[in-house]
């Protein structure tokens, strides 16, 4: 088990990459660039990996070596939702599975499935779907994926990933109110102490954006 978390881990940090790049590049015409909001998705998705792989198994750990790799456990965890196609859970972490394997085709069509056997009630699906959207294509981030999160945040206003991918589409759309907004209000969620400090800064960041655009008239000149 421990091997498979670690994997999952390390793989998924590749997979931020690709998303912490992109908003690093300043976008015309835009708000500046969010390093902030770019090492905020590392910590999230890193951690986010680790903790599905350790909470979410409902297989035990300690089969036949065959099914020891993650491929052999995608394969086995196919196997059981093609014998319970219902089972939103198993469809949710099959996405997942699919996005640490780099197969982010067919983690879209995994969370597509969630979302039509949840009835259009699973954020964490919309998020996930939007996720490898983003992953195969940085601008997804400003068209479909960015609409499904917003979806997400219709079901559900209080999901940390919808809120922070949220903020991050915010960002790229020049919506600075709205991206400060939506990180306060992920800040509320008391996440760890190590995501506040990188979430408090991102908030002072966005501050001194909005403090530079609309200069108080009032305030002494230098």
């Amino acid at each position: 088990m421990i091997v498979f978390i670690i994997l999952a881990a390390a793989l998924a940090a590749i997979c931020v990459a690709v998303i912490a790049v992109p908003l690093l590049r300043p976008v015309p015409s835009k708000a500046a660039a969010a390093p902030w909001a770019a090492a905020a998705a590392g910590a999230v998705l890193v951690v986010g990996s680790v903790g599905l792989y350790a909470t979410w198994s409902n297989w035990s750990w300690h089969e036949s070596p065959g099914v020891a790799s993650p491929e052999g456990m995608v394969e086995k965890l196919v196997h059981q939702l093609n014998d319970h196609p219902d089972n939103v859970t198993g469809w949710l972490m099959l996405g997942r599975s699919y996005v640490v394997l780099q197969e982010y085709p067919l983690a879209v069509r995994a969370y597509q499935r969630a979302d039509r056997v949840s009835g259009g009630q699973s954020a964490e699906a919309l998020v996930g779907e939007a996720e490898a959207l983003t992953l195969m294509d940085d601008s997804e981030l400003s068209g479909q994926a960015g609409q499904l999160i917003e979806r997400a945040l219709a079901i559900d206003p209080t999901s940390p990933q919808a809120l922070f991918f949220g903020a991050a589409a915010a960002m790229r759309r020049g919506e600075l109110p709205l991206a400060r907004a939506r990180f306060v209000k992920l800040l509320g969620l008391d996440p760890p102490a190590r995501i506040k400090a990188i979430l408090q800064e991102e908030i002072s960041g966005i501050d001194r954006q909005l403090a530079a655009a609309h200069p108080d008239p009032a305030a002494p000149k230098p």
